[in-house]
């Protein structure tokens, strides 16, 4: 992809502060919480006016039909299977800012439709894959608190097996049950893809799809349902955006339960709900709102060289040299090319771009291969080098609406692949392959003020295990002064482990395909470092590191018989990726998040509860058992 600029939004009324971020609810005073986690549109309650601004009625006649999202004041997204009438332009309207379909509200804003685009691989005679339409509104909706667009995810940006997300809209409140008047939501986890496949192939008709994402819970009662197809389905960023994760699509019944449908007669058989993957048709998104404004307009969209930059070295100044200022509300998209067996190394001479704490407002974007995110940056610092094992690199900048910098200046470099294992410590280095890290000087002492990071990625569904050969850094009671940390995100949020010391520490096990690895120095005091070999494990194979598969002789465990379960132990399948570190209350857990707890029963009626040490040991309360029985 070449670069692309978006330069058209439409300016915010004066009643609406001018600074709003896409995904933003300027309705949310209070501080957002999972406290009551799962309330429902099968069956379920509706939400306050305003939750939701970018929900928009699809309306024939005046008549709900289906949903949408505001992404730009000029365009929805929503599922093509909604817009299949080849005369739908000549009926629908697009109502944003709806709450009661009963009543006509003041925050209420309707358009008409000036054209629509289908996914080109859209067939309906398989309509659950590539379910996904933009209209194009013939106008521009005024953005309020009532109206508002959702984000769009980054490339590469995925919400994983485990994550809450939202889904809302007006559609039936049980299934073949009446259609509600107001608007409603209900809080789905997102499935993994062998589990939504395995559950798609228990149907009569087996599903299968490239852009099909489930969410649900496999005893069903909670789902999206007729009337509310193409609407959202919404991911909270950790920073308080709502993204667009996924567009309604289809789902057999409503709220069924699939866990046992190799019982159930066919016509009786559920399925999770079905929504089309935004980060799987994203590329198709922008694309096709760029071209629009490329039609529109005859002005540059960006003041530096469009399209694939393919040499083995080269620079790229923005907005043209350190003196100018850039626009506002940009989109620019940069794809770099060097000779295929070669890395890509990166490197500031000049940055100002504004600043936000977690870079939300202006922002550069490094993606490597298969667009996975390597950083987002921001201010007035330069970025450390970016040493990329790949022979590509996309650049994305954005800027919103307000206050703007003089840019960045980089250049770009070719290198062989013979790069050190301690490339991390002059460069944020990207790693696609297993192999050996180390700290700098490695088997010398370390640097002070050193800052190495490593940011590995390993292919689909494997794991990443850091296995130490060496390590001797500096000891404090609480890491303090030199570690190495071991984060789950390049944002360094989720940490794994964090060591330092004289004793090799305990092999380090992801639960994603990243791994970000930091090591840091302080001013005094060095040591001989850290030296680890990085592997790449299948999820499937993951039960094999266990070494407590061999049968105990002895019924007892003593203290020579060592169980050793740190490469597994505490690793869910499915994350409970909630926003914030704990829940408030108690709520429905997401399935699987918890594969260590158990439940004691007598007659099969649950008495106490317990947790999975290894393959034949659970711990409980001794008072679960102070009956005799």
């Amino acid at each position: 992809m070449g670069m692309v600029c978006v330069t058209e939004f439409r300016a915010a009324p004066s009643a609406l502060r001018k600074d709003f971020k896409c995904g933003l609810n300027v309705q949310e005073t209070k501080p957002w919480s999972y406290f009551n986690l799962f309330t429902r549109i099968v069956g379920g309650n509706q939400v306050k006016q305003g939750s939701h601004p970018w929900q928009v009625s699809l309306k024939r006649r005046q008549k709900h039909f289906c949903g949408g999202t505001i992404v730009s004041a000029q365009w929805v997204v929503t599922a093509a299977h909604c817009i299949l009438d080849r005369n739908v332009l000549q009926y629908v309207n697009v109502t944003a800012g709806d709450h009661d379909l009963r009543i006509r509200e003041n925050s209420e804003q309707t358009l008409p439709v000036k054209y629509v685009i289908k996914h080109p691989n859209f067939d309906p005679r398989r309509p659950m894959n590539y379910d996904i339409a933009l209209l194009k509104l013939d106008g521009a909706f005024n953005f309020s608190s009532s109206v508002l667009p959702a984000c769009l995810p980054d490339p590469g940006e995925k919400f994983e097996a485990g994550y809450i997300c939202t889904a809302c809209g007006w559609g039936r409140l049980y299934e073949n049950g009446i259609l509600p008047q107001v608007l409603h939501e209900v809080n789905l986890p997102i499935l993994n893809s062998e589990e939504c496949s395995r559950a798609l192939s228990t149907l009569k008709k087996p599903i299968h799809g490239d852009t099909i994402m489930c969410a649900g819970f496999p005893d069903g009662g909670k789902d999206a349902c007729q009337g509310d197809s193409g609407g959202p389905l919404l991911c909270r960023r950790k920073h308080g955006a709502w993204t667009l994760a996924g567009v309604v699509s289809w789902g057999m019944g409503c709220a069924r339960g699939w866990k046992s449908n190799e019982k159930k007669k066919h016509y009786d058989r559920g399925s999770p709900g079905i929504f089309t993957d935004l980060s799987a048709v994203l590329s198709w998104i922008q694309e096709n709102m760029s071209a629009d404004l490329k039609m529109k307009s005859s002005t540059a969209f960006c003041s530096v060289q469009d399209g694939k930059l393919p040499d083995s070295e080269g620079q790229l100044n923005f907005p043209g040299s350190p003196k100018r200022f850039y626009e506002n509300h940009q989109l620019c998209i940069w794809t770099l090319f060097v000779p295929e067996g070669n890395y890509i190394l990166l490197r500031f001479s000049h940055f100002d771009i504004e600043s936000e704490t977690f870079c939300d407002y202006d922002s550069l974007s490094v993606y490597s291969k298969g667009d996975r995110l390597v950083g987002k940056f921001c201010g007035g610092g330069l970025p450390l080098p970016i040493l990329i094992g790949s022979n590509s690199v996309r650049l994305k900048f954005v800027s919103d609406n307000k206050d703007y910098g003089t840019g960045f200046s980089m250049t770009y470099k070719a290198l062989p692949p013979d790069i050190l294992p301690d490339s991390g410590c002059e460069s944020l280095a990207v790693l696609f392959e297993e192999g050996m890290l180390q700290s700098m000087h490695y088997p010398e002492h370390y640097s002070n003020m050193a800052d190495c990071q490593w940011i590995i990625y390993a292919p689909e569904n494997h794991v990443i295990k850091l296995t130490y050969q060496y390590f001797e850094v500096e000891e404090s009671e609480d890491c303090s002064y030199d570690a190495v940390t071991v984060y789950e995100d390049v944002g360094k949020e989720e940490e794994i482990a964090k060591s330092c010391g004289f004793t090799l520490p305990a092999p380090v096990l992801s639960s994603s395909a990243m791994m970000l690895v930091v090591f840091h120095s302080d001013e005094t005091e060095t040591f001989g470092g850290f030296r680890a070999m990085i592997s790449f494990i299948h999820v499937a194979d993951l039960d094999t590191l266990d070494s407590t598969s061999e049968e105990f002789e002895e019924t007892n465990m003593s203290e020579e018989e060592e169980v050793t379960t740190d490469d597994i132990c505490g690793m869910s399948s499915n994350q409970p990726r909630f926003i914030f570190s704990r829940i408030i209350g108690g709520e429905e857990a997401v399935p699987y998040s918890w594969p260590w707890q158990v439940s004691v029963q007598i007659s099969d009626q649950h008495i106490c509860g317990g947790a999975v040490l290894a393959k034949e040991w659970v711990v409980t309360a001794a008072h679960c058992f102070n009956s005799k029985e």
